[in-house]
């Protein structure tokens, strides 16, 4: 619990959401092609090597993958990719594969890679990334100039080669790198004139918004008010409130109250506290005030959820 408990809510955050399972693999691709990929809902990046590629999340706008440029996508959609936008209007409809192969090639396979890539997918713990995956940017994608892609890029490489050497201690490392590419990735501000980052990143990024969310994530027990708030923001109640949804999206008690569920799911789940302890440790008065508050929010009891743990770790 304490290791969350700090002002840096960018870094809570990456620790809550427990980043592990690395696998990543090189794509490459020659000729004219095109291919889909289901949804799949974990966290997935990648980095472009050489060559350009195109990409289309869901039914958004296609855009153009160069060298160098990087993309996290905290909850990996249905997408398309391919060699020019004509082909990727008529994609082979593809499964990832779980397996660490070599190198997954599409298109022509007797002719040399056009476009060569990076790619590679992670789990969030399951407790946590239902409430704190919906704070982030559906997509982040920082481009070969942008400032901080070629420390990116390092990082990317960095796990690639790790993923690639199975030596002892790689799943430590890997856990490690990923964490310090998603907080890398996610501090990252576009570019004047680049549309702006939405959710957590442009609260962080708003001087008064991230006053609040300091003072949140340093003190989750304190019975915060939108009053509260405000004032330590140095705003009045109603324009704060305003800012607070049209930046982060969600009300600023919304915003408390989901990082108490998020929190009192990981103790709950990995800490074996008791009802009691959990209350207090994120602001609630009782057990029962607490029980009622997550019920509603999670949909199950705090007990009926630790038993779902309990019983999760039996199979296991």
């Amino acid at each position: 619990m304490r290791d969350h408990l700090n002002n840096d809510p960018l870094a809570s955050i990456v620790g809550l959401l427990r980043p592990r399972t690395v696998l990543s693999k090189f794509v490459s691709g020659s000729g004219s092609w095109a291919v889909q990929y289901p949804n799949y809902g974990q966290p997935s990046f990648c980095l472009m090597l050489e060559g350009s590629c195109w990409m289309q999340l869901d039914a958004s706008a296609p855009f153009l993958m160069e060298p160098g440029d990087y993309i996290l996508l905290p909850a990996t959609p249905g997408f398309r990719m391919g060699s020019d936008l004509t082909a990727l209007e008529q994609p082979v409809t593809r499964i990832a594969e779980a397996s660490p192969i070599g190198e997954v090639h599409h298109g022509n396979q007797q002719d040399a890679p056009a476009i060569r890539m990076l790619g590679g997918y992670f789990l969030f713990d399951p407790t946590s990334a239902p409430l704190l995956v919906s704070l982030l940017p559906s997509v982040i994608h920082i481009k070969a100039d942008d400032s901080g892609a070629d420390h990116l890029a390092w990082i990317v490489r960095a796990i690639g080669t790790e993923t690639q050497s199975q030596r002892p201690g790689a799943d430590a490392i890997l856990m490690r790198l990923v964490e310090v590419m998603l907080i890398e990735a996610l501090r990252w501000q576009p570019p004047a004139g680049r549309e702006a980052m939405s959710g957590l990143l442009a609260g962080l990024s708003d001087t008064r918004m991230a006053v609040a969310l300091r003072l949140i994530h340093a003190d989750v027990a304190r019975r915060w008010t939108v009053e509260d708030l405000a004032s330590q923001a140095g705003m009045s109640r109603a324009a704060f409130a305003a800012r607070f949804m049209q930046v982060l999206g969600i009300p600023p008690m919304e915003y408390v109250l989901r990082w108490r569920m998020a929190l009192a799911k990981d103790m709950l789940w990995h800490d074996g506290l008791s009802l009691g302890e959990v209350a207090h440790a994120i602001g609630y008065q009782s057990a029962s005030a607490f029980s009622t508050a997550f019920s509603r929010s999670v949909g199950l009891s705090p007990s009926a959820f630790a038993r779902s743990n309990r019983a999760a770790t039996a199979a296991q």
